[in-house]
């Protein structure tokens, strides 16, 4: 089925069904509600580093293809930066509830959500894109329409972008950078409340591959998501492929078991993570690898303590804490 964007009136406000979303990971967890400060209002200045920012729930995370020394991180809050080697810069932009967040390997940033008081663009954000590192966001599609919980740009190829939407159920694809859509169900990832995947993870080659993790487990389709393999079950909260590994490695962090290594495709699994000490009811919530040095990959829990391998995975520093 072809789905081109379109536009509501501003004013649509969250449905019970929406105003859900920005603490479902926690409830399908069961863990407590996450307390916090909501960061000050204002683009926070780039001169120097700053103390390390409240965050009440990191929803992604993603490596700045321009400067890999830069990553951003997606809150409930907006859009943080932190940087090598001078630590948190603050955070960027308006104040938005980033439920989903990729980067394009263009360097055009992507994200769903919805929008707070200083953002006028319609609830929910649909695909909404920033140009200038998320300073300021227009809509793309699907405005009023869609809050993509699970969302990955491919680096593989310019302009595909998929994304899932619990509220009907289904995959969506755009080859378009999200101006049109194609969508189908996708009961596979649905998982056993129907809220789908926390995260899809775009193959750094191989456009057609991509992983999902949540509720459902870890599944793997190769074929552009129109069939899944089940690789794990259980609660997979983050998920990643070591780039410059074909599609071997892959990271995985199980609720129940910690983060886990595959160097098959996801056949076999290995513990991983020496000196990550997560908190259970603190887990992880993003991975993401330098595509120039995929030996060194960072992790970040939902409440925002940062961790860095220089290793693959192997071994694990913190070098960032909320406050």
């Amino acid at each position: 089925m072809s789905l081109k964007g379109r536009r509501k009136g501003r004013g649509s406000s969250r449905t019970g069904r929406w105003r859900r979303t920005g603490a479902w990971v926690a409830v399908m967890l069961a863990v407590a509600a996450v307390a916090g400060v909501m960061v000050a209002g204002g683009v926070l200045g780039w001169g120097g580093a700053v103390s390390s920012p409240s965050i009440r729930h990191v929803h992604g995370m993603a490596v700045d293809p321009g400067d890999p020394n830069r990553l951003w991180v997606a809150t409930h809050d907006g859009l943080l930066v932190w940087e090598e080697p001078g630590g948190w810069r603050g955070r960027v932009g308006p104040v938005a509830d980033l439920m989903s967040f990729s980067a394009g390997p263009d360097g055009r940033l992507y994200a769903s959500g919805h929008p707070g008081p200083q953002l006028n663009l319609d609830n929910p954000l649909g695909l909404a894109r920033s140009e200038d590192g998320g300073r300021s966001w227009e809509p793309v599609s699907l405005q009023g329409v869609v809050d993509f919980h699970a969302m990955a740009v491919s680096p593989a190829r310019p302009g595909l972008i998929y994304g899932y939407f619990y509220g009907d159920g289904q995959l969506y694809r755009s080859e378009d950078g999200g101006q049109t859509w194609t969508r189908a169900p996708a009961p596979d990832l649905a998982g056993p409340r129907g809220l789908g995947p926390l995260q899809l993870v775009a193959h750094p080659t191989d456009p057609a591959t991509l992983l999902a993790a949540g509720e459902n487990g870890l599944l793997l389709s190769t074929d552009g998501g129109r069939t899944w393999e089940r690789l794990r079950d259980g609660v997979m909260t983050a998920a990643a492929f070591v780039p410059g590994t074909d599609r071997g490695t892959i990271l995985v962090y199980d609720a129940a078991e910690g983060l886990l290594r595959s160097t098959d495709g996801g056949r076999t699994w290995q513990p991983a993570g020496s000196g990550l000490r997560v908190d259970p009811q603190d887990p992880l919530a993003a991975l993401a690898a330098r595509p120039d040095a995929p030996q060194r990959i960072y992790a970040i829990t939902m409440t925002g303590t940062l961790w860095r391998s220089t290793d693959g995975g192997g071994t694990w520093e913190t070098i960032g804490a909320p406050q």
